[in-house]
Parts: structure tokens; C-alpha cells; sequence
């Protein structure tokens, strides 16, 4: 099965989104940017086994919106970290793809993302 990508409401917008910073501490992520209402946003990425960021947009999938959340279904990335044993089996593991048509791309794999 191929990876298949939906666009997912997170409780927050990353279109126009700016200033994007982040913060990783081992174990858990925190990315903190500007919203296009330049309202301060900041999401926690628990239990982070990867994150990624890239100014080139790119698509995984023809369905993804550049400037909308998303989650990656059957996602090669999470079955890697399975294989190699840097995840473990009774956790619920989620790539999230965030692109911030302005300000690149982000890619999370966690196993809870959420607006804090």
C-alpha cells in the first residue's frame, strides 16, 4: 500500500504562517510560529522520533494543499522507525506534514501533536 495523504484540522492554520522556531528537547518538540493573523501559535510533538524542515515545497501526494495540515497514512517514514526498532509497537505513531506556503515545509513524526 502507498503512503496517502489527507488534510486534517489541527485546531490551528499554517497558511501564511511566519517566524517558524523550534525547540527539541529529546523527547519532545515544540514549534512556535506566526499565524497569518500574526497571532502567536504553538503546537507540542510528543514523544518526536523525527522532524523535518525544508524551504522547497514539495508533494507527497497530488491531493495535499500547500498551505493546510496534513497527516501521511501508511507512512514509509513511521514503518522505517519501526523496522529499526526506534519505535516501539504500543504507541500510535503519526506523520504530520505541515505546509506553510510561505515559509516551507515541516514534517513531525510523534505520537500526539497539539495546539498548546
Amino acid at each position: 500500500m502507498s503512503e496517502v495523504v489527507e488534510i486534517v484540522d489541527l485546531g490551528f492554520s499554517v497558511a501564511d504562517g511566519e517566524d517558524i522556531k523550534f525547540r527539541f528537547d529529546g523527547s519532545d518538540l515544540v514549534l512556535e510560529f506566526s499565524d497569518w493573523r500574526e497571532q502567536h501559535i504553538s503546537i507540542k510533538c510528543e514523544n518526536t522520533l523525527g522532524f523535518k524542515f525544508q524551504n522547497a515545497e514539495y508533494e507527497i501526494s497530488d491531493t495535499e494543499r500547500f498551505d493546510s495540515c496534513h497527516i501521511v497514512h501508511d507512512s514509509e517514514w513511521v514503518k522505517e522507525h519501526l523496522r529499526q526498532g526506534e519505535a516501539w509497537d504500543d504507541e500510535n505513531w503519526y506523520h504530520y506534514k505541515l505546509n506553510f506556503n510561505a515559509a516551507g515545509v515541516v514534517e513531525v513524526l510523534c505520537s500526539r501533536l497539539a495546539k498548546t
